[in-house]
């Protein structure tokens, strides 16, 4: 079959893409409720809602970028406190990082508020939280400032960091995100895809000249890695 004949292929891939995020869907599911009604394999049914979730996520980041290419999709911008969105996040994840021993700590001004695509930024902290089981050792800190980057700026930038107690990030990758190529690394199994999706919603904040933007670095308050959003 020729280019002409049918479907082109990120067309096709979509439409699977979108029917395994509903299979998984009812995995995630299933998975709850066989869990409500087995006794003593709390750590088995843990890391396996946890792999299916991340699954889950994985999917809904492809769906989105996809529509972002197609110009399909509108940050749908709503005013949100921060306080009441760290606790959300913080709420959604406890399920899969309790079970592997990981403690949050969540710091925000409770009168803090800040308009963005609440969705798509709850699913970058989301993405980089999930990482935190595989490559932290117990403790990640959550935080949400209103920091100023310039001194004539009126309003400055939204800071949500995310820190963990780590081996931190490998270096080529430290710095600001949009400095750097991504790639495949084959030695630890990254793609890259995570930080490529959180550096896309990044750029989907703007105002005026100003785009959202994206900072890994090494060290912080927990001596491992420490992942900042900024979003105008």
């Amino acid at each position: 079959m020729t280019r002409g004949d049918g479907l082109d292929f990120s067309t096709l891939l979509a439409a699977s893409v979108h029917d395994m995020k509903n299979s998984i869907g009812m995995v995630v599911h299933l998975i709850e409720e066989v869990r409500e009604r087995v006794a003593g394999q709390e750590e088995d049914f843990g890391q396996l809602q946890f792999e299916a979730a991340r699954l889950n996520n994985a999917l809904i980041q492809l769906m989105t970028l996809y529509k972002l290419e197609q110009s399909q999709y509108e940050a749908p911008l709503q005013e949100t406190f921060l306080d009441e969105f760290i606790e959300d996040v913080v709420v959604m994840n406890r399920p899969f990082l309790a079970p592997h021993g990981v403690g949050i700590e969540q710091v925000a001004d409770p009168q803090l508020a800040w308009s963005f695509d609440r969705a798509l930024v709850q699913g970058v902290i989301s993405s980089v939280l999930s990482n935190v089981i595989r490559y932290g050792d117990g403790q990640v800190c959550a935080t949400a400032r209103q920091l100023r980057l310039a001194a004539d700026e009126k309003d400055g930038y939204l800071r949500l960091t995310v820190e963990d107690d780590g081996p931190g990030f490998p270096e080529a990758l430290v710095g600001p995100l949009e400095a750097h190529r991504m790639g495949v690394d084959f030695i630890s199994g990254s793609t890259g895809f995570g930080l490529y999706f959180a550096l896309q919603v990044a750029r989907l904040h703007g105002e005026g000249e100003r785009r959202g933007h994206i900072r890994l670095s090494n060290g912080g308050a927990l001596g491992g890695g420490c992942f900042e959003l900024f979003l105008p």
